[in-house]
């Protein structure tokens, strides 16, 4: 995609608001917006014109079915929620359904965008707090095939060292003694079965299929 524009369909219920976000969008040297309009309308011009990302408007859209008719349309397709709130049910119910991008209620243009650019270089912009909820998501599924589950508490270490946190920075974070931040570290590489912490950050990520950024 270098030097590559990215064609983007616009998917939403309300006209104005997807049509408005389109002229917005098309002054992004980046961004080719190749058309917008419901769902129906996205299947259609999808066949003859292919997307690379779809922006879905959740406004008055239930995101999981819309995604998993996109899916089965193009399996390559990047798809991007935007108005999503940081309610962690709604978060994991997106991540379920493939969602690659999250853009929130309070989001400014330009996020949309790096949202966008994000997708599809296939790594995910989240807030902290939405971090948390796909990490702890993990911790009620075994991970890879090793069939272990991390803490709660390991689960937090793992999202501050995704940060590029060290283990003092990390002890004082959670109000924790060095050493045993040190230990919670020890340990999730141990579980894991890795011997560095991008090993285990990286592990973690694709086992949900995504990267954080």
């Amino acid at each position: 995609m270098v030097g590559q524009r990215i064609n983007l369909f616009i998917v939403g219920d309300v006209r104005v608001h997807r049509e408005g976000l389109a002229l917005q969008l098309e002054a992004f040297p980046k961004l080719r917006v190749i058309g917008t309009g419901l769902l129906n309308d996205a299947l259609k011009a999808l066949r003859s014109c292919p997307a690379d990302v779809v922006l879905l408007d959740t406004l008055k859209l239930e995101v999981p079915p819309i995604v998993r008719t996109l899916r089965a349309t193009d399996s390559e397709l990047r798809i991007v929620a935007m108005g999503i709130r940081e309610v962690e049910s709604e978060v994991l119910a997106c991540a379920a359904a493939g969602v690659d991008g999250y853009v929130w209620m309070d989001a400014e243009i330009s996020d949309v965008v790096t949202v966008i650019e994000s997708a599809m270089r296939g790594e995910l912009v989240c807030s902290p707090k939405v971090a948390a909820s796909l990490y702890h998501s993990i911790s009620s599924s075994s991970l890879g095939n090793s069939g272990v589950l991390l803490t709660s508490r390991e689960l937090e270490v793992v999202e501050l060292m995704d940060r590029g946190l060290s283990n003092k920075e990390i002890s004082l974070r959670l109000r924790i003694e060095t050493c045993t931040a040190k230990n919670h570290v020890q340990n999730i590489l141990h579980k894991l079965g890795v011997h560095r912490r991008g090993q285990a950050v990286a592990k973690l990520r694709s086992s949900i299929g995504h990267r954080f950024g």
